[in-house]
């Protein structure tokens, strides 16, 4: 199941400076990253009138998809954002990115419930930014951390000149991830690790015993529609 952690700011803050920073060195460590970046023009960029993904949409199609050799492109259903809450979204995601460690979004300020670096730009006040932000974890400046520790002493400020400690933060909350996830009607139901781990020898055990299962179980889902 992946860590999502949300890399915010304004425009030309340095946030995808910082999502490429993570992705790299994480991707070297041999960890799966994810990105998802927010883009605000609604304007259709990718999917015109005449296109068939369009008329599929149009025809009221939940959800259309358009895969190449080496592209999978999603185009939402005009129902699907009409219907689908913070709760809904992350379990979409959640089923996209299931394989990886990590999961960056680049943007998405507004969710509240996901953990989150602000790109600090000159001129931008901490106290103001944090009336306004819900689990911020701290501040990333691009380059002179000094100037802007010694401005706001009190603030947790980051920088990619100490691109480590950056590292050193996120590998933390990677760790606390749990390996079972469980949810009941898309909801997630919290597993303390002694359940997770029954939950996981119960389901090995039963593996074991059929047949055309692999030797070494990497990964293990299971839906069930009641």
């Amino acid at each position: 199941m992946p860590f999502f952690l949300a890399i915010c700011g304004h425009k030309n803050s340095g946030k995808t400076l910082l999502g490429s920073f993570i992705v790299e060195n994480l991707t070297k460590k041999g960890l799966k990253v994810g990105v998802i970046k927010s883009f605000h023009h609604e304007e259709i960029v990718t999917d015109f009138p005449s296109k068939d993904t369009w008329l599929y949409r149009e025809k009221g199609a939940f959800l259309t998809s358009l895969f190449q050799t080496s592209l999978f492109t999603c185009y939402f259903g005009k129902s699907f954002f009409s219907s689908y809450q913070e709760r809904d979204l992350f379990t979409f995601w959640e089923s996209i990115f299931w394989d990886c460690d990590l999961v960056l979004l680049e943007g998405f300020k507004n969710l509240d419930s996901v953990l989150k670096l602000w790109c600090l730009k000159e001129g931008e006040s901490p106290e103001e930014i944090k009336k306004n932000l819900k689990n911020l974890l701290g501040f990333v400046v691009i380059s002179n951390s000094e100037h802007w520790k010694k401005l706001f002493p009190q603030e947790n400020i980051l920088s990619l000149e100490r691109g480590k400690e950056i590292l050193n933060l996120v590998e933390k909350f990677l760790s606390k991830e749990p390996e079972v996830l469980l949810k009941v009607n898309e909801y997630k139901i919290p597993l303390n690790p002694f359940v997770q781990s029954v939950l996981k020898s119960t389901l090995e055990g039963f593996l074991k015993a059929l047949k055309k299962v692999p030797e070494k179980i990497e990964k293990l889902e299971i839906k069930i529609k009641f």
